[in-house]
């Protein structure tokens, strides 16, 4: 049951992706399509950890937050991230989500990310923030749990900048040709982001 509710809120996440953003008509700041990362021309791979990468969650009890990341395969811990993770606030179940890799220019800055799922997208609000642990700022912003876990569920996504570069994409399968600056894995994050979302629960 649990999951082809998992299945049904996947494809829920899609269908609300594909209605915020109908192909809008060209114009600052749009695209007339909103293609795949495979599809998107004129973006090189700077760094693809596809193969290396996988997520691991941590309970943390206080004073550090349960926390969701993407690490290496070999002995990773989630507090060496590989460029995502997300941290949640026990008391009322807010999910920061922290991108890594970000220009050092922006820090402070605000911006608008789109989440792309196949031919949808969900915009996501942020702020360019320090990441003590990386020489490079984090676009920091918030993510319910529903699409946290809609999004776990899938067998890709990515990442726009405002500016409308594919900067990161997410495969569960390595071998996924895909054209964005930085390629991670989503090996495990389904079951992963279920623990993460289970300590994140208010109590």
């Amino acid at each position: 049951m649990l999951k082809r509710l998992s299945l049904l809120a996947a494809a829920g996440l899609m269908a609300a992706a594909c209605a915020n953003n109908p192909a809008p008509a060209p114009g600052p700041g749009t695209t007339s399509a909103t293609p795949s990362p495979s599809a998107s021309a004129g973006t090189a791979t700077v760094l693809n950890v596809a193969g290396t990468t996988q997520w691991s969650a941590e309970e943390r009890l206080m004073p550090q937050d349960p926390i969701l990341a993407l690490v290496n395969a070999s002995g990773g811990t989630v507090d060496q991230p590989q460029g995502f993770w997300m941290t949640c606030n026990p008391s009322n179940g807010q999910v920061t989500a922290h991108l890594g890799k970000q220009p050092a220019g922006r820090l402070g800055q605000t911006a608008s990310y789109q989440i792309r799922v196949g031919a949808g997208s969900k915009e996501i609000e942020g702020k360019f923030a320090a990441n003590p642990k990386a020489p490079d700022p984090d676009f920091v912003f918030t993510m319910a749990s529903s699409d946290l876990l809609n999004l776990s569920q899938l067998d890709m996504m990515s990442v726009v900048t405002d500016g409308g570069e594919v900067q990161w994409a997410f495969v569960k399968d390595p071998a996924t040709k895909v054209q964005a600056k930085y390629v991670g894995s989503m090996k495990d994050m389904t079951a992963q982001a279920k623990d993460f979302l289970t300590w994140c629960n208010p109590k």
